[in-house]
């Protein structure tokens, strides 16, 4: 069967965005794509990355065995970096 389909212009995709992973290790350290970064450098890696367009998305990661206030603490970096999303990884049971 034949079918005249319409014609449209051709957009690309929006590029898939970029993956930021912050890792909070067992002791409170900081990783930052698997680079153990100081508190200060987490900061302002972060400003480098929110500047970024579009901004990549940021996956962070807390050690069970953390205290909750380094994932916290991880957490308020990427607010006041003012990076938008951030999602947290775990492990299935």
């Amino acid at each position: 069967m034949q079918v005249q389909l319409p014609r449209v212009s051709h957009q690309p995709a929006d590029a898939p965005a970029q993956i930021v992973r912050i890792t909070v290790d067992a002791q409170g350290d900081f990783y930052l794509n698997d680079t153990r970064v100081s508190d200060d450098a987490l900061q302002s890696r972060l400003r480098e990355q929110a500047a970024r367009d579009p901004q990549p998305q940021v996956q962070l990661k807390g050690d069970r065995a953390v205290r909750y206030e380094r994932v916290a603490q991880a957490m308020a970096a990427v607010q006041q970096a003012g990076l938008r999303q951030i999602g947290f990884i775990t492990e299935r049971r």
